[in-house]
C-alpha cells in the first residue's frame, strides 16, 4: 500500500509547521527544512498531486523532481506511484497516449506485488481516459469495477468518486434519471465522510448538469453555484473552470448569450493558463458558438482555429468543435468546407452514440452540388470574356505592363529580404564575437587571480611562516640560556604560524592540488568545523566525476565565496554545501539559516556575489538565488560538457 508516504508527510506538515495556514504552505516549509533526499522527494510528490487541479505546469515540475530522486535512489514502489500521478497529469493535459503508458507501468508494479486494493485507482483512471476519448461503454465498465472493489475494501472516498463518474457517463448517454440516482448516491457517501472536499463539488456539478439536460434550469443554476463555492473553498482551478463552463451552457440553452459570455471567458482563461486542454477545447467550441449567435463571426472563426491547433484526442470535445466550424463556413457560403466539417462531426458523433445524421449530410451535399454547378457556369462566362479580351492588343499590352511591374516589385522585395537576412547574420556574428571576447577576458582574469593567490600563498608559507619559525627558535634558545619564561610569547608565535598556514591553505588548498573537487570540498568544510563555532556540512549525491582543473578550481572558489559570505554576514548557525551529479548536469547548492538579505539591493553587498556571478557565467551555469528572513539558498546548475571544456 502507498498510504504511509501520505500520512508521514501530513504528520510533518501539521506538527513541524503548525503555524502554516494551508497544506501547500506546510509542504513548501518541509522543502526548506534540513531533511533527507527521500523526504524532500516525497514532499515534491505531494505538491505535484495537490497542485494538479490548480497549476498543472507546476504540478508536473514537482513530479519531475520527485521521479528523478526516486529513480536515483532505486525505489520501485515510489516510482510506480509516480507513474500513476503522471498518468493523471497527462490525462488532464489531453495527452491520452502518454497517460496510458504511465498507467500501464503503474499496473505492472501493482500486479507484480499483488496489491489488489490499488487496482481501484487503475480501474478508475482508465474509466476517465475512455470517457474523454468517447468510448462510453468501456468507461462505464471500468467505473463499475472501481466502485465494486472500493466497496469491498471499504474505500468510501473512491466509492463516492466512482458513483459520481458513473453519473457523468449516464449524463453523456442522455439517461438523466440513471445519472441523478448515481449522483445522489455519491452525495450521500460524501456526507457520511463529513469532509467538504472538491469531490463534493464534482457531485454537485454533475447533478446540476443532469438538471440542465432535463431543462430544469433554475435547479441547475442553483447547484452550479453550490459547486463553484465548494471548488473555490478547495482552491480547485479545474473545478471552478468546469462548473463555470457548465453554468454557461445553461444560459446558452436558454439563448441568454450575454449571461453566458463572462462565464465562458472565465473558464477559458483558467483552462488555458493551467493546461487543461481537453476541457479548453469544449469551452472554445461553446465560446465560438456564443460569439456566432451574437454576430461576432470573425471572433468565432478565430477561436475555432485555435481549437483545431490543440489536436486533442477526445472525440467528445472534438465533435462540438467541428459542428461549430460547419456553421461558420455554412454562414460564409463555403459549402465544400462546411460539408467536410459536418461529415467529421457526424463521424465523431456516430462513433460515440451510434446515431445517424444522413439527412443533414444530404442537405449539405445538395448545397455543395448546386454551388459546383454555379461555379461551372461562372467559369464558362469568364472563359468567353477572356477570349474576347485576348483579341484586343491594348488589353495584352496592359497585362504585359502589369506583369513587368509585378516582377520589378518582386525583385525589390527579394533584395530587401536578402539585405535583412545578411544584416541579421552580421549582427549575430558581432554578438558572438563580443561574447567570446567577454569569456576570454573573464578567463584571463580568473587565471590571473588564481596565479596571484598561489604566489601569495607560497610567500606566506615559505616567507612569513619561515620567519615566524626562526623567531620561535631564537626565543626558545634565549629562554634556555637566560631561564626567563617566554612560553607565552612562543605560544603566540605558534598561533601566528597556525593562522598563516590557514590563510595559505585557504588561498591554495592542498587537497585541490592532489584530489578531486568532491574531496576538496569535504576537506574544506571539515577544516572550517574545526576552527569555527558554526556547523558547516557537506553532502554529495551521484556518481564520481572529474573535470578540468580550471573548472574544479572555479567551482571550489564559488563555494568558498558563498560559505564565507554566510559565515561573515548572515549570522547563521548552520551552512549546508550539497554537490549533486545527474546524468548530464552538476547541481551545486549552498544554503544557510541566517538572516538573509534584500535581493533588490544586492549591488550594495560588496564584490563577493559579483565574483560568484562572474565565475558562474564563465562556466555557462545558471544561478538561482532565494533569500528571506529564514535564510539564504543558492542553487547553481552546470552542464557537464561545459565543465569538461572549461
Amino acid at each position: 500500500m502507498f498510504k504511509p508516504i501520505t500520512y508521514f508527510l501530513f504528520f510533518l506538515c501539521f506538527n513541524l509547521f503548525a503555524q502554516s495556514n494551508t497544506i501547500q504552505d506546510s509542504l513548501y516549509n518541509i522543502l526548506k527544512a534540513e531533511l533527507n533526499d527521500t523526504v524532500r522527494a516525497n514532499t515534491h510528490y505531494e505538491l505535484g498531486w495537490y497542485l494538479k487541479l490548480q497549476d498543472l505546469p507546476s504540478a508536473k515540475s514537482h513530479m519531475d523532481t520527485a521521479m528523478r530522486v526516486y529513480e536515483q535512489l532505486k525505489l520501485p514502489r515510489k516510482i510506480a506511484l509516480s507513474h500513476f500521478q503522471y498518468s493523471v497529469l497527462h490525462r488532464l493535459a489531453g495527452d491520452y497516449n502518454e497517460a496510458i503508458k504511465d498507467l500501464t507501468a503503474y499496473q505492472n508494479y501493482v500486479e507484480k506485488v499483488k496489491d489488489t486494493a490499488n487496482w481501484i485507482f487503475s480501474y478508475y483512471e482508465k474509466g476517465v481516459i475512455y470517457s474523454q476519448q468517447g468510448d462510453l461503454q468501456a468507461s462505464l465498465e471500468q467505473f463499475y469495477a472501481a466502485n465494486n472493489l472500493s466497496e469491498a475494501v471499504g474505500n468510501d472516498d473512491m466509492v463516492a468518486t466512482s458513483f459520481n463518474s458513473i453519473g457523468l457517463v449516464y449524463n453523456d448517454l442522455g439517461r438523466y434519471q440513471d445519472a441523478e440516482i448515481n449522483f445522489k448516491k455519491a452525495m450521500e457517501v460524501n456526507k457520511n465522510l463529513g469532509v467538504e472536499s472538491e469531490h463534493l463539488g464534482d457531485v454537485l456539478n454533475g447533478l446540476a448538469s443532469s438538471f440542465k439536460n432535463q431543462k430544469k434550469y433554475n435547479e441547475a443554476i442553483e447547484y452550479f453555484d453550490k459547486a463553484i463555492a465548494v471548488y473555490k473553498k478547495n482552491e480547485s482551478e479545474f473545478g471552478i473552470a468546469i462548473a463555470s463552463y457548465n453554468k454557461a451552457l445553461t444560459y446558452v440553452e436558454q439563448k441568454s448569450y450575454k449571461e453566458a459570455l463572462p462565464l465562458l471567458r472565465l473558464a477559458y482563461e483558467k483552462q488555458k493558463v493551467n493546461g487543461f486542454n481537453t476541457e479548453l477545447l469544449l469551452t472554445i467550441s461553446t465560446l465560438a458558438k456564443v460569439n456566432f449567435e451574437l454576430g461576432n463571426y470573425k471572433k468565432s472563426e478565430s477561436l475555432l482555429d485555435e481549437g483545431l491547433n490543440l489536436e486533442i484526442e477526445s472525440k467528445l470535445a472534438a465533435k462540438d468543435l467541428f459542428f461549430e466550424l460547419y456553421k461558420v463556413y455554412d454562414k460564409k457560403g463555403d459549402y465544400k468546407k462546411a460539408l467536410d466539417f459536418h461529415e467529421t462531426y457526424v463521424k465523431y458523433k456516430d462513433s460515440i452514440y451510434s446515431e445517424d445524421n444522413i439527412k443533414s449530410i444530404n442537405l449539405l451535399q445538395k448545397q455543395f452540388e448546386t454551388e459546383k454547378k454555379d461555379k461551372e457556369i461562372i467559369e464558362q462566362k469568364l472563359m468567353l470574356q477572356q477570349q474576347e479580351s485576348e483579341l484586343l492588343n491594348k488589353k495584352s499590352e496592359n497585362k504585359f505592363l502589369w506583369a513587368l511591374a509585378g516582377i520589378f516589385l518582386l525583385g525589390i522585395m527579394s533584395t530587401w529580404f536578402i539585405f535583412q537576412q545578411r544584416q541579421k547574420r552580421k549582427n549575430q556574428e558581432i554578438l558572438t564575437l563580443k561574447k567570446e571576447q567577454q569569456i576570454k577576458s573573464l578567463e584571463a582574469l580568473i587565471r590571473g587571480e588564481e596565479k596571484e593567490r598561489s604566489r601569495i600563498a607560497k610567500d606566506l608559507h615559505d616567507g612569513v611562516n619561515g620567519d615566524l619559525s626562526a623567531i620561535k627558535h631564537r626565543l626558545s634558545k634565549y629562554q634556555n640560556q637566560t631561564g626567563i619564561d617566554l612560553s607565552e610569547a612562543i605560544g603566540m608565535v605558534d598561533e601566528s604560524c597556525d593562522e598563516v598556514r590557514a590563510i595559505s591553505h585557504n588561498l591554495l588548498p592542498p587537497a585541490l592540488e592532489k584530489y578531486s573537487l568532491r574531496e576538496s570540498l569535504s576537506d574544506y568544510c571539515m577544516n572550517l568545523n574545526e576552527v569555527r563555532k558554526e556547523q558547516v556540512s557537506f553532502q554529495y549525491v551521484g556518481n564520481n566525476f572529474r573535470f578540468s582543473k580550471s573548472a574544479e578550481v572555479t567551482l571550489f572558489r564559488i563555494v568558498q565565496e558563498l560559505v564565507t559570505n554566510s559565515l561573515k554576514h548572515a549570522d547563521s548557525s548552520d551552512v549546508l554545501v550539497q554537490l549533486t551529479s545527474f546524468e548530464d548536469t552538476i547541481q551545486l547548492t549552498v544554503e544557510d539559516d541566517g538572516k538573509g538579505f534584500n535581493k533588490d539591493k544586492i549591488e550594495t553587498l560588496g564584490l563577493g556575489l559579483a565574483n560568484v556571478k562572474s565565475r558562474v557565467e564563465y562556466l555557462s551555469g545558471e544561478l538561482d538565488m532565494q533569500s528571506d528572513k529564514d535564510g539564504t539558498h543558492f542553487n547553481i546548475t552546470f552542464n557537464k560538457q561545459n565543465l569538461n571544456e572549461g
